[in-house]
């Protein structure tokens, strides 16, 4: 369905008009030039309706950010409320005639609808607010919040943010990223004076784990969420960030990166193929290479647990990147020209047998997003839901009490992209 332009909708309407016209003298048949007289008892069409054009801007809950792709409808009754735990997410179910857009690469919109009381709709995978708007005729301004993303769930005001589990990694610190970009959390420093967010700082996500022995979590064991299916099912994405340390006496192998309990496979791939986002970044690898076997070749891999961690962590050239995301990117006058951090290196990427969203046999092909001398970031479809994965940190190590560097930035890009429903838009 394409979206009607402010004149196409006049145009549309007033082409309904021109019966009236006639209504007020005698028409003539073209075949037999015989005259017809309108019935009078019929009642002829109503007053043109008044139209009104919406614009605004998308933004990420910190306020600035620009989102793009992301939906903007209005609605007479408010959607069905999003499930609280996993579900597969086959597209928002449209119906015909709903005015609809979403945005462009700088988050703007511009929407044309009658005017009239609506419930206006702001979506981008498990993120939406929904806020009652009156639409007037002409241009209308829509106010920034009521286009800012939520930065917590509050359902009964009309709010939802993806449920979020991270699993506290020691080098890549996910959970300030998700600070920065604007959800809910308190960021505090450690007796180093290093930035960080504690467990109990965060009501928008939950974070699995502890920074030192003098800590409380307010949640389970980290080997709780990857090995008992009912709690990993409470979420919509879990983040798996580079964890372990360096074994063989300084060598680039190196250990802990991977729990080889026999319930984690299971979990982590029901979990995902019910619907569930896998969010997983360098030496954490194993939890791609061991669960989604065949679809991603690490450098130096072999039978062995860890490895393909390697040394080095420097600065990396990017050759190739998604299109959407570099335009992103440069709508707020920034490139991703290279990433720091990574500890691993992909060889290559390639297609395999996998499942769809209704559990047959597909072929599936990693998405290459990001690449330098070669994939630095893809993911793939598994059932219902999708895996991704990074060699390179989510935000540079060094620099975690600094602003958000670009690849912070692609992976904001990346998590909301990968959020988004499996299908194509159901309109109709």
């Amino acid at each position: 369905m394409r979206i009607p332009t402010l004149a196409s909708l006049v145009l549309f309407f007033s082409s309904l008009a021109l019966p009236a016209c006639n209504a007020d003298r005698e028409s003539v048949d073209e075949i037999g030039m015989t005259p017809v007289t309108p019935d009078p008892t019929k009642p002829g069409p109503g007053p043109i309706p008044k139209v009104g054009r919406l614009s605004g801007k998308v933004v990420a809950p910190e306020g600035t950010i620009p989102i793009s792709g992301a939906l903007v409808y209005i609605a007479t009754a408010p959607p069905a409320a999003i499930p609280d735990g996993v579900y597969c997410d086959k597209c928002v179910h449209i119906p015909d005639g709903t005015p609809h857009t979403t945005t462009k690469s700088d988050g703007t919109f511009e929407l044309d609808a009658s005017t009239g009381n609506y419930y206006l709709v702001v979506q981008k995978g498990a993120f939406r607010r929904v806020r009652q708007l009156s639409v007037i005729e002409g241009p209308q301004q829509v106010p920034i919040d009521k286009t800012k993303l939520p930065n917590i769930t509050d359902k009964a005001n009309g709010d939802d943010v993806p449920k979020i589990a991270v699993m506290l990694g020691a080098w890549d610190p996910i959970e300030l990223v998700l600070a920065r970009m604007g959800l809910k959390a308190t960021i505090t420093k450690d007796l180093l004076g290093r930035a960080q967010v504690l467990g109990k700082d965060a009501p928008a996500f939950a974070i699995y784990g502890v920074h030192g022995l003098f800590e409380t979590s307010p949640h389970p064991s980290p080997v709780t969420l990857i090995t008992d299916p009912k709690e990993i099912s409470k979420y919509h994405i879990v983040f798996l960030p580079c964890s372990g340390g360096i074994n063989d006496m300084g060598a680039t192998k190196c250990s802990g990166v991977y729990n080889s309990d026999s319930r984690v496979k299971k979990n982590i791939s029901d979990f995902v193929a019910q619907g569930g986002r896998l969010y997983v970044s360098d030496w954490s690898y194993e939890y791609v290479r061991q669960i989604f076997p065949g679809y991603v070749t690490w450098s130096g891999e072999n039978s062995q647990i860890g490895s393909a961690c390697m040394g080095g962590g420097g600065e990396q050239s990017v050759r190739n990147q998604d299109a959407g995301l570099s335009a992103w990117l440069t709508a707020q006058g920034k490139s991703l020209s290279s990433v720091k951090d990574a500890w691993t290196a992909l060889s290559s990427v390639q297609e395999k047998l996998g499942i769809d969203a209704d559990g047959k046999p597909v072929k599936v092909k990693p998405k290459v997003w990001v690449e330098a001398s070669a994939p630095v970031t893809t993911s793939l479809q598994h059932g219902c839901g999708r895996v991704m994965y990074t060699t390179y940190h989510t935000q540079p190590t060094s620099e975690v009490n600094g602003a958000l560097e670009p690849q912070a930035l692609a992976l904001l890009y990346l998590i909301l992209e990968v959020g988004v429903c499996i299908d194509p838009q159901v309109i109709g």
